[in-house]
Parts: C-alpha cells; structure tokens; sequence
C-alpha cells in the first residue's frame, strides 16, 4: 500500500480524536467544556482540511482508489457537520 493511503487513513483517526473532544465538551459544563469544544473544532477541522487535500491528491494521482477515498473524506464531513449541529442544538 501506498503512503498517500496511510496518511489519510490516520488523519482519519485523527479527526476520530477532535471529534471526541468535541463530545467530551458536550457532556461537560463551564471552562473545561469549552476548552473541549475548542482543541475539538481546531483538530477536526484543521486535520478534515489535511484530509481533503490529500483525498484531492490521491484521487488524481491514484485512480484506483479515487472512490475509497472521496468516501473517507466524505464521512470526515458529516460526522463534523453532525456534530457541531448537536452543539448548536444542546
């Protein structure tokens, strides 16, 4: 396997990471909440914007992959728009 593969697989795990700070922020209250929230989003979206790039990447430079790809990116965004839509709702 490739290294463009990998990559995007731990910058996956990766947002799994952000993601559960997101949660751990929203089962939390006061100052440590928010801090959750807030190391939450920056890894999240920081690593989902990493992830696209090299998705973008791997797309064009892998074709064979191109689908397992564009899927992984493709669930990075909604598990981060789902989530920060259960912020906004709490």
């Amino acid at each position: 396997m490739a290294w463009l593969p990998r990559l995007q697989i731990a910058l996956f795990a990766i947002v799994i990471v952000g993601m559960l700070l997101l949660i751990f922020g929203h089962l939390g209250s006061g100052w440590s909440a928010i801090t959750y929230f807030v190391w939450g989003m920056v890894i999240s979206v920081g690593v989902l914007l990493l992830n696209l790039i090299v998705s973008g990447v791997i797309a064009i430079f892998q074709p064979r992959l191109r689908k397992v790809s564009i899927w992984i990116a493709a669930v990075s965004v909604v598990m981060l728009v789902g989530l920060v839509v259960l912020w906004r709702m709490a």
